[in-house]
């Protein structure tokens, strides 16, 4: 349609020196960048249209007005220019920028950069730009009312005006407004002529107390903006270059706020770091009061630091714990005993994805002990609410929910449990959602049940008097999640339930068909890492396939694995190294050759501890229809797999995976892929329940989580759906 259009608007411009129907001859000096014009806007309407749902917007105006911009008044311009009294190079100068500037709308849209749908205020500022030049005025005055991306384009296409350089200060200090953690890179890169500017940096000071972690980065490099960073005057970002002169200078940079608030000096800090101890006890007090704080609306820096530096420390005393899970507990919890309640407590809530069941008891357990006076509201009281929802979730998880709430007044435990489900819809993220979606999936208590559910019904009619859709979608999704609590439905009608009402593929079960390429071939990617666990996880999966059933096949990198019987499976599995350079160069090898052949897994298996799971994650297709995370299944690795593919169905665990479950429920999916047949979930799991109870494994079992009871999963997928359903009807009100 597009290529019509542009035939119809523009191409009878181009004559061989003739005058067409319109009576502009073109000379055949300038008919060169006609045709580079005219390829531009193919190229830039080929970016719009593949960037739009064409389906939602057929008949949308502003994708009528998108490309009448594109077409129509590009051409418009052509032949203004080419009626112009200007010389030749004047011509072929306001030319070629139509040309240029229609290129990089096509590549920033491509690149997800810029809104397609900003095509009539590009060519319509473009325009005036043009008019101001030719008057001999600045471009600078053209950029009011008007996205920085769409005027970083267009003052491209005048590089020789005398206003450039102020208009594009002018947008270097909107993009550091609206995006200052890109602005460090941008300096290295499309700014990098603003690096000696004075007001530069007051940016950079700007940027140093929402991204401190960035400007270390940086003042730590030898590069320009390095430079930059070492000579700005201001006194935050001093003590950030100071600290990066000290040896201890990852483990300092948390303490930047009492740094700069003089509540501790950097000598001080030094002599602490050393005892891991009383460092760790340090960090949880310093993230406690930094907390106090930002509830009090003091401005605190680098608060998201201190808590990621203590969830490091917490899960080094975890991996100690749990690697010493067959000695007696006085061995075990050795490193942990002479904590505090709180310090316990950050403990337990960083580590959601690495605990074991016997650790996470432990832990608790001496936790509930040490409490003065022993309630559960007074300890949550000394950390100010932190992360209460994922604590409430995990003693759910682990059947110590009714333990935790009986220890307070009744009344108290009442009034915690209703802040436990209220406020979901006041968060950037929808990690509180779905830790209070995974919490309803362990409760067991009909009486907490009912009491949440109702809590639920109150806070969605509370959205609605609010007229807030977020929290309307937040509290009805979870409403209609929990309802098979009430009606006590059974695992597959409820998930068919719920596929039904929030338009979502089948939960319940992977149609074979879903897995197999369009040769019948099912593709499979298996990941292992070069740590001690990761080569003893290896090993046993490559039992499985050493008989004559399976032909395998070794690279440098990774193994080839082909069912040589049933249905066509082609499993890749890469290697395990010690040295990480070496495992991220098998990485980056088998997904070349993978893009190279054009290979489209949807099975996906993640063999390692949770601080690799990124690394897996960031291998994931599209194509992804059963992944295998492990004791990974927390909200940000489950918001990961679904924003790549939507449709992936995850298995993961309450606590680290074992090879003694993940082995016979790998077999036990193979098996049904090898028959060719669907993988039903409910069945499926049962039948590897009545194996695991004859095993010493099916407590560790029971705590991994299939796809159609995955709720965190289930929760994600359906509030994108139900939030797209909103956006294509904005006055519908999903009822609870």
């Amino acid at each position: 349609m597009y290529c019509l259009l542009i035939w119809m608007f523009g191409w009878n411009l181009l004559g061989a020196g003739k005058p067409d129907t319109i009576g502009i001859s073109v000379p055949i000096s300038r008919q060169l960048i006609h045709e580079q014009i005219n390829h531009a806007q193919a190229e830039a309407l080929h970016a719009l249209y593949s960037t739009l749902d064409t389906s939602a917007i057929k008949h949308d105006a502003r994708e009528a007005k998108a490309r009448e911009a594109l077409t129509r008044q590009i051409n418009d311009m052509q032949l203004f220019v080419e009626s112009s009294a200007y010389e030749h190079r004047i011509k072929y100068y306001y030319l070629y920028a139509i040309y240029h500037v229609l290129s990089l709308y096509a590549y920033q849209v491509q690149h997800g950069e810029l809104d397609a749908l900003l095509a009539p205020v590009l060519v319509h500022q473009f325009n005036e730009m043009m008019q101001a030049d030719m008057q001999g005025k600045s471009i600078a005055g053209c950029l009011d009312d008007v996205p920085y991306q769409v005027g970083f384009i267009n003052i491209e296409g005048f590089p020789n005006n005398f206003g450039y350089r102020v208009a594009k200060t002018v947008l270097f200090r909107e993009f550091a407004a609206a995006h200052p953690e890109q602005v460090l890179s941008a300096l290295q890169g499309a700014y990098a002529e603003f690096l000696n500017e004075p007001f530069t940096d007051t940016i950079i000071a700007k940027i140093a107390r929402l991204y401190p972690q960035r400007v270390y980065d940086y003042a730590t490099s030898y590069t320009a903006v390095g430079n930059a960073i070492r000579r700005n005057p201001d006194s935050l970002v001093q003590t950030i270059v100071r600290i990066g002169r000290t040896p201890y200078a990852i483990q300092i940079l948390p303490f930047l706020d009492g740094l700069l608030n003089k509540q501790y000096t950097i000598a001080q800090l030094e002599k602490i770091i050393p005892d891991e101890d009383a460092y760790y006890r340090l960090c949880v007090q310093t993230v406690i009061d930094m907390r106090r704080k930002w509830l009090n609306d003091t401005p605190v820096l680098n608060l998201k630091g201190m808590e990621q530096n203590v969830k490091r420390l917490a899960l080094h005393y975890i991996r100690t714990v749990n690697d010493l899970h067959d000695t007696l507990d006085a061995v075990r919890f050795a490193s942990v005993d002479a904590f505090t309640p709180q310090e316990i407590y950050y403990l337990i809530i960083n580590g959601e994805e690495e605990l074991y069941t016997s650790s996470y008891v432990g832990l608790f357990k001496r936790m509930m002990q040490r409490m003065q006076p022993q309630r559960g509201d007074v300890l949550l009281m000394s950390v100010y609410f932190d992360r209460f929802k994922k604590f409430i979730t995990m003693a759910a998880a682990y059947n110590t929910l009714n333990d935790f709430l009986k220890s307070m007044p009744e009344a108290n435990a009442t009034a915690l449990m209703q802040q436990f489900v209220s406020g979901l819809e006041k968060t950037e993220t929808l990690e509180d959602a779905v830790d209070v979606a995974d919490a309803f999936g362990s409760i067991k208590d009909q009486r907490l049940l009912d009491f949440l559910r109702s809590e639920v019904d109150k806070n969605f009619l509370a959205m609605q008097q609010r007229h807030d859709r977020r929290g309307q979608v937040i509290y009805a999704l979870l409403a209609s999640l929990f309802s098979s609590r009430v009606h006590d439905q059974e695992d597959s009608v409820w998930s068919q339930d719920i596929s039904r009402k929030f338009h979502l593929p089948p939960i319940d079960k992977v149609p074979f068909s879903s897995l197999a390429s369009d040769s019948g071939r099912v593709y499979e990617e298996v990941f292992f890492y070069g740590d001690k666990d990761g080569f003893q996880s290896f090993n046993s999966f490559m039992s499985s396939f050493r008989g004559n059933e399976w032909k395998v096949t070794k690279n440098t990198y990774w193994l080839t694995i082909e069912s040589q019987r049933g249905r066509p499976v082609t499993i890749f599995v890469k290697l395990p190294f010690a040295d990480p350079d070496q495992d991220e160069l098998a990485m980056s090898k088998l997904s070349a050759y993978l893009n190279a052949q054009q290979i489209h897994p949807t099975i996906y298996i993640h063999r390692g501890h949770s601080y690799h799971v990124n690394a897996t994650l960031a291998q994931l297709q599209s194509s992804a229809r059963i992944v295998i995370l492990g004791s990974c299944g927390g909200y940000n690795s489950l918001a990961s797999v679904l924003q790549v593919s939507p449709q992936a169905q995850i298995i993961s665990s309450k606590q680290t995976g074992t090879l003694f479950v993940n082995e016979p429920i790998i077999r036990t999916i193979e098996d049904q892929i090898l028959a060719g047949k669907d993988i039903v979930w409910e069945k499926l799991w049962n039948q590897l329940s009545v194996e695991f109870r004859k095993t010493p494994h099916y407590d560790q079992f029971e705590d991994y989580i299939p796809p159609h009871k995955n709720m965190g999963a289930i929760f994600i997928k359906a509030y994108h759906q139900l939030m797209q359903d909103h956006a294509d009807r904005p006055s519908a009100d999903e009822e609870p």
